[in-house]
This record gives structure tokens, C-alpha cells and sequence, in this order.
């Protein structure tokens, strides 16, 4: 009792340093403008009226050396700027996340706040609820592993997730939730919450198409169908619906060369292009010690889940673990950005399901889970 006493304190004063520490660190990523502008647009502004607003109200926030730096700081900054017709090319991009852009409304609406306040409050409560979420999860564990927590927040980078205005922190939220419940088995609920997180990134079709084919280990063949169905209409449907300019004008303007304007631009695939570009950057992530922390520790996390995986121990849990690591190569090959930032909605959970094999249910190795 008085360790579990002992362990709400130190959750107590967990919430109060992140807290604290991400709102007074927030950083206001260039991301945060076309997801500004994606938004006053959203709400039924036009064009020029929602680029004026994004800016103005940046102007409004922030200092004049830090609009500067997001307005005008090299070519591709000032062409936005300058021109709404610009940003307004890019939003497909960003629009694209329609579960972002509506939460961002309803919190700018209810809390009567700006709507760059609301992304670094949404990022904030995210990974406050995070914790809450990993503190829970292993608060009837016995012993010193009821405190497996705390290393989970430090290691699956809470901090650096709450300080930015894009959608990661709120995504891995919810896909945290969704395997939660999916390893409880309350499959129907799990998969819902999972198919969610799609609304706030997209690219997250790459993990949750993968877990829906879970059903396949017990030759439920119409259970992991309609998951895949479901998956990949919510794929085509938020892809079509915001205009988006396809997988490779996309890799093009965010790794080979960055465009200004994405208006009629249909770059034709280049496999060899293509091929040395995610060769390129792997070989960056291993010179780089920047990088190579969040390609490491997938790597480990998958050892990790294939060990505990062939000695018998939680096998549906880490059948979940090492799915989500190759999951996280394969968006690697998609689309080779070498941040972690890009990762981190998958990763973290990957990192948080590797260490509930520390607080051993029954229910996790159970045979006919699915």
C-alpha cells in the first residue's frame, strides 16, 4: 500500500514537470502555419481572408525575431508568405489530418483561445494523458515494476512530443489507447480507436492495416477482411476528400527538393531516384547520433518481442510489438525522413507494449485472443 501511495506522489509531481516544462518550452514548428491556415479555411474563410489570419495571428503570439524566422527564413518560408495561392497548395498535405483540424476548432471554439494556443494545449494534455495512461497501466504490477512508468515517459520522448504544435503527440494518444484495448481484448473497441488515429495522421494506415490482419492467426478470415476494408476506405476517402497530391509528389517536395508551389505538380517516379534517396538517408541515420537513437531502439524493441515471442511468454502481446517495429520500417521505406518526430506515433507505444512484458497478464499470451 504505501508503494502505491509512493507512486501516486510521483505521478502527482510527474504531471506538474511536464506540465510546466512543455508549456514553457512549446515550440512553434512551421508546421503549425498550414495547419492554421487549414483550419480558418475548415471554418469557412477563403483563401486570401484565412493566409491573412494565419499570419496575422502568428504576428500576434509570437515576437518579432521568432515571425521572422517562421514567415521569411529562406526561399520556401517567404514564398508562403508572400503568396496565399502557395500555402494554399501545400494544405492538402495537412488537411489531411481532418481529426487534427476539427479538435484544433472545438478547443480554439470552447476555450475562446487562439488556434495556435489550442495545438500547444492539445500536444500538452496529450502527453499528460499519456502518462496518466502508462501510470495506469502498470499500477497493480507487484513490486518495483508498478514503477516501469517513469522510465517509459523519459525513454518515449513525453517531453519532446508535448512542446510541438503538429499531431503526433494527440496521435500517439489515441493509438496507445486503441492497442490497450485491443490487447484487453475488446477487439471491436481497439480497432475503432486504432482506425481514429488515421484521422490525425494518415500514414498511420501503415500500423493499423498490419494489426487488423491480427485476426488472420486464427483464420478469421472475414474479421481481419472487413478491418482491411474499413481501413483503406478511411484511407481513400480522407486522401481523395482533401485533394491529397499522392505518396510520390509528396516524398518528392519533402526529401528530394522542396517546392513552393504544389499546383498541377506531378513529378514522374523515379525508381533509382527513389531507391538512392532511402539508401542515402538510412546510411545518415547510422553515422548520425541524432538519428540513430529512434532506429536503435526499434531494432532492440523487435529483438526484444521475437525473444520473449519464441520463449513462449505474452505471445499476443509481443506478436503486437513486433508488428508495430516492422511497421515502423516499412513507413521508413515509404517515406525516409530521418527524424524521429515521424516515428515517435508508433514507436512510443511500441516501447510501451515492449515494457508491459514486465507486468504479466494471462490474457496477453492468451491463445484465442482474436
Amino acid at each position: 500500500m504505501m508503494i502505491r501511495a509512493i507512486n501516486c506522489i510521483f505521478l502527482i509531481f510527474a504531471l506538474i514537470f511536464i506540465f510546466q516544462k512543455t508549456e514553457k518550452e512549446h515550440y512553434y514548428n512551421w508546421d503549425a502555419i498550414p495547419y492554421s491556415m487549414g483550419l480558418h479555411i475548415h471554418e469557412g474563410r477563403s483563401v486570401d481572408e484565412a493566409h491573412y489570419l494565419t499570419y496575422y495571428n502568428l504576428r500576434e503570439e509570437v515576437g518579432p525575431r521568432l515571425f521572422q524566422d517562421l514567415c521569411c527564413s529562406g526561399k520556401y518560408r517567404s514564398d508562403q508568405f508572400s503568396s496565399s495561392e502557395n500555402l494554399n497548395s501545400m494544405l492538402p498535405m495537412y488537411v489531411s489530418k481532418p481529426g487534427y483540424i476539427s479538435l484544433i476548432s472545438v478547443v480554439k471554439n470552447v476555450f475562446n483561445i487562439s488556434e495556435y494556443q489550442a495545438m500547444k494545449y492539445i500536444s500538452i494534455y496529450a502527453v499528460l494523458l499519456l502518462s496518466v495512461l502508462f501510470f495506469v497501466s502498470f499500477f497493480q504490477a507487484n513490486g518495483i515494476a508498478q514503477f516501469a512508468w517513469i522510465p517509459l515517459v523519459i525513454a518515449g520522448d513525453i517531453l519532446f512530443l508535448g512542446k510541438l504544435m503538429t499531431p503526433d503527440a494527440v496521435t500517439t494518444l489515441i493509438f496507445a489507447l486503441g492497442l490497450v484495448l485491443l490487447l484487453s481484448k475488446r477487439l471491436i473497441s481497439g480497432y475503432i480507436v486504432l482506425a481514429l488515429s488515421m484521422l490525425f495522421r494518415l500514414d498511420m494506415i501503415v500500423a493499423v492495416g498490419l494489426l487488423g490482419l491480427l485476426p488472420l492467426l486464427n483464420q478469421k478470415f472475414i474479421f481481419a477482411a472487413v478491418n482491411s476494408i474499413v481501413f483503406l476506405s478511411i484511407y481513400f476517402i480522407v486522401s481523395s476528400g482533401s485533394d491529397h497530391i499522392g505518396w510520390w509528389a509528396h516524398f518528392y517536395t519533402s526529401v528530394i527538393s522542396q517546392q513552393s508551389n504544389l499546383t498541377d505538380f506531378k513529378p514522374e517516379f523515379d525508381f533509382e531516384r527513389y531507391l538512392s534517396i532511402v539508401l542515402g538517408n538510412l546510411e545518415w541515420i547510422l553515422r548520425d547520433t541524432n538519428y540513430i537513437k529512434w532506429f536503435a531502439m526499434n531494432l532492440v524493441l523487435f529483438f526484444t518481442g521475437a525473444y520473449f515471442y519464441q520463449k513462449k511468454k505474452n505471445v499476443f502481446l509481443n506478436t503486437v510489438l513486433m508488428i508495430l517495429c516492422v511497421s515502423i520500417i516499412i513507413k521508413f521505406f515509404l517515406f525516409p525522413k530521418v527524424d524521429a518526430r515521424i516515428y515517435l506515433s508508433i514507436l512510443t507505444p511500441a516501447l510501451f507494449i515492449a515494457f508491459l512484458n514486465l507486468s504479466y497478464r494471462k490474457k496477453w499470451s492468451h491463445k484465442g485472443v482474436i
